[in-house]
């Protein structure tokens, strides 16, 4: 193996933890907005995908002969649990985990382009092919998600006993 091939792996398995990460963040946020549909469709779309490329890496990881980091992936999923643990964990976490869905979808985006830069460059095609297609989905879940704020933010504020603001005349 050679030394680009050795850090290509290192980026699958960093790319995995982060996939692992994104699915426990996800499940939570399903968990708390599981009554605003409109809210939980794109979330689950991304939940849908996040499995689909976690699977894809450990294909590529297999493929040259290595395996998920358990270390990594312990990690992260640790992060999540506490996070779940600790953060809000009701419905006035909607607003949160929009955020915290949105970022992480562009997290996966920077993570597949560089991913797909390193595989082209280590003459992985298939690699750069599954990084190339993450980032495409990423683009296409983040713009989803952008069209929710205004209702992640009404949820939240609902979670905290506050109606619909009201909106007077120019106030913004």
């Amino acid at each position: 193996m050679t030394g680009l091939d050795r850090q290509l792996v290192f980026a699958l398995k960093d790319v995995h933890a982060l996939e692992q990460h994104v699915q426990a963040v996800l499940s939570e946020a399903l968990t708390t907005v599981a009554d605003e549909p409109e809210l939980c469709r794109p979330l689950g779309h991304f939940a849908e995908r996040a499995h689909f490329y976690n699977r894809a890496i450990e294909e590529r990881l297999h493929a040259h002969g290595a395996s998920p980091s358990i270390v990594k992936d312990a990690g992260m999923l640790f992060a999540s649990v506490a996070e779940a643990a600790f953060g809000p964990g009701h419905r006035a976490g909607a607003a949160k985990y929009q955020r915290d869905a949105y970022s992480a979808v562009h997290l996966q985006i920077a993570a597949g382009e560089l991913l797909r830069r390193l595989a082209e460059r280590a003459g992985d095609l298939e690699t750069a092919r599954v990084a190339g297609g993450m980032c495409d989905d990423g683009h296409e879940i983040a713009d989803q998600l952008a069209g929710n704020w205004d209702l992640a933010l009404e949820v939240a504020l609902r979670g905290h006993g506050f109606g619909r603001p009201r909106h007077h005349g120019s106030d913004p």
